[in-house]
């Protein structure tokens, strides 16, 4: 206590340094971190929310901390202020949660599929036992099991004495019988706090000098869109977020989602338009945080990819990785005059132009997160009355002359038949034989309709894998939370399972985190515990796995697997580095079944265009400007990395 009342004065003191004050006040949050997110979780019963009320907290006590006039009260007078945060965050309702106990799933290492059915239903109990406890037994047991906390802690958090709080854990304990305390223990500990709570502090801007000091590092926007810095209601509107302490601004970003496919389950990724000090990139701390941040703010919300512009972030994109095939299908202006289809194709209205950019963003075939600059205007499709596809028109298409392209009319399409698809290319021929082409060419993945209807009719089809040469590809992914993109796609993975007996079982761990994969007689169950065949991968290669530019074959054949590399130098884990992937037979052939190529497809910047069709492109962006030591550093960030 000594030393937290000593924390307090340098936080409140006039005469320190506001340097030293935020550190003396992460210390503080170190401290107690874990207390205010156990309290939190047993008012709310989700940990998303737990984690959000608590920050909210420490920031609200930040502000309030020269208020307090005993430091020794600081503990009760901190749960007070969680609990405030609770029931605003109640009142408000602002995130629709699933319970925990239909989310979670933990296996331990050399458990079958039945063991592990039986120890789920029994975590089931546990926790519909907990959320039963009275409110004042349920916090004693959060508090003491998610982290150890001492019962005189609790006695001075909850400001009753240490004796009643020892009374509450021994009923708490009989209400939910001896067997099932350690099943509590492993729970509760298996959803800690992110290991950068106290560093990485997310908010919105709450004042003009926050907004200057964001203006400032997201310097594009700040000149081109001064509005978004106007007042915090207009950050918020924008999606500016903020990383650093109250009154103190370390990184800035812009936040907002888009839509990405894998195999047939569209997922929602965060989509960081703008960081602060992109152009310093790696190893700027503004720019670390900053997407620190941004994947921080992905994981509250329930987002567990990350999707960034490759050129926009040059040399520095931590960990986010190329996972895409360029498509270019081309065919003979002449072969469409033959086209007779019974599809119209009409100009949309606005609320017609809304419901086509979303019907894109979930055709899980369509090119997603497009860099392609120019738009269009959206039409409407129809076939014998319905509504059969939508499709977006460029008549003038700037970017495509630029670049010399052969294409650029067609920028947006998704069709549900093939008379669809037909009047789609017969409207693309017409504006590219009218500007003097004699081929019409569109990026659409081979799995489409329109690359279909092409190929029969003479067309081309050309499928470019994209480069890991940072700086070079449109679009880079990550995941950001393996566990929840694997519970996300938990009926993509069944599916890949149909007519087959597997009887395996893996796990795999990136970054900490794992996932497991339990056959039997086809039937699968994913689980987050370690299973006796258990690897670990790092993430470059688990995103590409996962997204399907890598299948479960190639990552097995591949041989030696570079580690990531944190500095961009050396490997994060050096006896990891440069090891094959092996597994038993069974295993094998069960992760092989699970991870098929997709041919995932994205289009790219009209930078790297021309890279696309087959030209020379440059190794780096810019090569011009680029001095030895910086290309030095580019190279050394093949497989960079990624911390939040």
């Amino acid at each position: 206590m000594e030393e937290i009342e000593s924390l307090v004065k340098k936080v409140t003191a006039a005469d320190v340094a506001a340097e030293e004050r935020l550190a003396a006040f992460g210390e503080i949050v170190r401290r107690y971190q874990d207390m205010a997110y156990g309290c939190a979780y047993a008012i709310l019963g989700d940990f998303h929310l737990a984690e959000d009320a608590a920050q909210e907290a420490f920031l609200a006590a930040y502000r309030e901390l020269p208020n307090l006039r005993e430091a020794r009260a600081l503990p009760g007078w901190l749960r007070r202020i969680v609990v405030t945060q609770c029931s605003r965050m109640t009142r408000g309702k602002r995130v629709s949660t699933t319970g925990l106990d239909a989310a979670v799933t933990v296996a331990s290492g050399n458990l079958q599929p039945p063991e592990a059915l039986e120890k789920q239903e029994m975590e089931d109990k546990v926790l519909s036992a907990i959320r039963q406890l009275p409110e004042n037994q349920r916090m004693v047991t959060t508090l003491f099991y998610i982290n150890g906390y001492s019962q005189t802690d609790i006695a001075e958090f909850l400001e009753v004495p240490v004796t009643t709080v020892k009374k509450r854990l021994v009923t708490a304990r009989g209400r939910l019988k001896q067997r099932m305390m350690k099943m509590v223990d492993e729970t509760l500990k298996s959803f800690p706090l992110s290991g950068d709570f106290a560093d990485v502090v997310v908010r919105k801007a709450a004042s003009q000098e926050d907004l200057k000091q964001a203006a400032a590092l997201l310097s594009y926007s700040g000149k081109k869109r001064p509005g978004d810095f106007g007042s915090p209601a207009n950050a918020d509107k924008a999606g500016v977020y903020i990383v650093g302490e109250e009154g103190s601004v370390e990184a800035a970003g812009y936040f907002n989602e888009t839509k990405f496919s894998i195999g047939s389950v569209v997922l929602k990724a965060a989509r960081p338009n703008e960081m602060g000090a992109e152009a310093a990139g790696v190893p700027d701390p503004a720019f670390v945080k900053g997407f620190q941040g941004c994947c921080k703010l992905a994981k509250q919300q329930g987002i567990h990819l990350a999707v960034a512009h490759g050129s926009q972030y040059d040399h520095a994109f931590c960990g986010f990785v190329p996972c895409f095939y360029y498509p270019v299908a081309t065919m003979p202006c002449e072969a469409a005059k033959s086209i007779v289809t019974r599809a119209t194709i009409t100009e949309a209205d606005q609320k017609q132009s809304e419901t086509a950019s979303q019907a894109c963003l979930c055709d899980p075939y369509s090119p997603k997160m497009s860099a392609y600059i120019g738009g269009g205007v959206w039409h409407v499709i129809r076939q014998d009355g319905k509504v059969v596809g939508y499709v977006r028109v460029n008549r003038d298409f700037d970017p495509a002359k630029k670049c010399d392209m052969p294409f650029g009319y067609i920028t947006d399409v998704t069709v549900q038949t093939r008379e669809a698809a037909l009047a789609v290319l017969r409207i693309g021929t017409q504006l590219a034989e009218a500007a003097g082409e004699k081929e019409f060419c569109v990026m659409q993945s081979h799995m489409t309709l329109i690359t279909q209807a092409m190929l029969a009719l003479g067309g081309t089809y050309f499928l470019r894998g994209s480069c890991d040469l940072v700086g070079l590809d449109a679009e880079m992914v990550a995941i950001i939370d393996l566990a929840g993109l694997a519970k996300n796609l938990e009926g993509e993975f069944q599916s890949r399972l149909r007519n087959s007996a597997f009887t395996a079982a893996f796990s795999i761990e990136m970054g900490g985190a794992t996932v497991g994969f339990m056959a039997k007689a086809g039937r699968l169950e994913i689980v987050t515990g370690k299973q006796k065949v258990h690897r670990l991968l790092p993430r470059w290669v688990t995103t590409r796995l996962f997204t399907g530019y890598y299948s479960g074959e190639d990552v097995l054949a591949m041989g030696p697997i570079p580690w990531d590399r944190s500095d961009g130098r050396t490997p994060d884990d050096v006896k990891l580095d440069n090891k094959p992937l092996d597994m038993p037979e069974a295993e094998a052939a069960l992760f092989a079944a699970l991870f098929p190529k997709l041919w995932p497809v994205s289009w790219p910047d009209p930078d790297v265009w021309p890279w696309v069709i087959g030209k020379e492109h440059p190794r780096y962006q810019g090569e011009q400007n680029k001095t030895p030591e910086m290309k030095a550093q580019i190279d050394a960030l093949r497989f960079p990395w990624i911390g939040f």
